[in-house]
């Protein structure tokens, strides 16, 4: 039992006093980061974060546009209803004709101005490409075998 603890007492004391000299020895020679990233790495990362801004602008694009929407909807609904309302009261070609070219003009009307808006806010966000995946080596051909 002491020689088990006497053994114990060397060991913790042998392992103490080296520590400072190998940390000292450490320090001397020059330091090499131990995650370092190949250019691939580093360009998947990149390629992630451009991801994520893409997804972030396009949503907020998204948001913009739909209130856009959906006062065209509302606008072409509302032609519809008149459009509706009023031919039930027409009774001869004449006037139906210009029932239609008045809702055909409503909702050309709505489709420009809604265009119009969304061209307004600019440009969409356009997706960043993937990193290129690094080549294959190609595989050396073959020894020919041995007749024997």
């Amino acid at each position: 039992m002491i020689l088990i603890k006497k053994v114990g007492a060397i060991t913790a004391l042998a392992l103490a006093l080296s520590i400072p000299g190998a940390v000292a020895a450490e320090t001397t020679t020059a330091t090499v980061p131990l995650n370092t990233l190949t250019a691939r790495e580093q360009a998947v990362i990149n390629f992630q974060n451009s991801i994520a801004a893409f997804r972030t602008a396009q949503i907020a694009r998204q948001a913009a546009i739909r209130p856009l929407a959906d006062a065209r909807q509302a606008a072409v609904a509302a032609a519809n209803t008149a459009f509706t309302t009023a031919i039930a009261t027409v009774t001869t070609q004449e006037g139906r004709d210009a029932v239609v070219k008045t809702r055909k003009d409503a909702i050309a009307a709505a489709n420009t101005t809604f265009k119009s808006a969304v061209e307004a806010l600019g440009a969409a966000p356009t997706k960043p490409t993937k990193p290129a995946k690094p080549a294959k080596a190609e595989k050396a051909p073959k020894a020919p075998k041995s007749g024997n």
